[in-house]
Formats: C-alpha cells, structure tokens, sequence
C-alpha cells in the first residue's frame, strides 16, 4: 500500500465500497475492469471518468442535511466549470458506514479528479481511466 495518513481500516473500507451509479444495473468495484463504461465513454467522447463526493469531509461523518447541501454545491461547481456526470450512490456493504451521494464525471482525468477531490475535503477519489479499472486515489 502507497505512504498515507489513512488508517488500514478505512483503506479496506474503501476497497469494499460499492461504487453506485444511479439508473444503471451495475457498479463501479475497484481494481476491476468495467466494460460497461464503454459505452458511456463513447456517448461522452471520453477515455476516463472519475467518482467524486462531496460528502463527510476527511472522514469527519456529517449529518444528512449538510452533506446534502454540499453535494448541491459539488454539482453546481461542476455545471459552472462545463462538466458532466452521472449520479452515484457509495454503500459500505457491511453497513458500518452510511452510504454517500457521488457522482461519475465524465472525461476528468486523475490530476483533475486530485484537485476536485482535495478542494471537498476528501481522503480519496476514485479514477477510471482508458482501460476502465477503477482505481482509488489517496489524497492525504
């Protein structure tokens, strides 16, 4: 595992997530190639995507209402710099964590999706990139 402040539970935690996508019948799962991006990458004209949240900034569990308000925020800043996405719902399939609004942007690539990610407060980010794994990325 690369050099990070994170503890290794919550890097497991990461790892068991399910990476949601609203209206599709499957997931993200990381370390897995997804060909059912292709598609997506072809409407969009796109070669990667990246999972961002707004959601529970640095770990810290925020109440409902809050992360709402942030995740309406998320999206307002990626519809004012000319993004587009797809929404998405991160579930700990064990339960022990409470699942996060997300959304799938199309044709961000991982120095963006860093960038994104670190201006929310968050610990990581999950990149797709032409080979369509999905792969988390550290931030702290």
């Amino acid at each position: 595992m690369a050099d990070t402040a994170l503890p290794e539970p919550l890097l497991q935690a990461y790892h068991a997530t399910r990476y949601g996508l609203n209206d599709c019948d499957w997931q993200l799962q990381l370390d897995q190639a997804q060909p059912a991006l292709a598609p997506h990458y072809q409407r969009h004209a796109v070669h990667c995507a990246a999972y961002l949240t707004a959601c529970n900034p640095l770990g810290e569990l925020l109440p409902d209402h809050l992360n709402a308000r942030r995740m309406a925020q998320l999206r307002q800043a990626l519809q004012r710099a000319g993004w587009s996405w797809l929404d998405g719902h991160g579930h700990d399939p064990q339960g022990h964590w409470p699942g996060e609004d997300s959304v799938l942007v199309w044709g961000m690539g991982e120095s963006t999706a860093r960038a994104w990610g670190a201006q929310w407060n968050q610990n990581a980010v999950v990149c797709c990139g032409t080979d369509m794994v999905p792969r988390l990325v550290l931030l702290r």
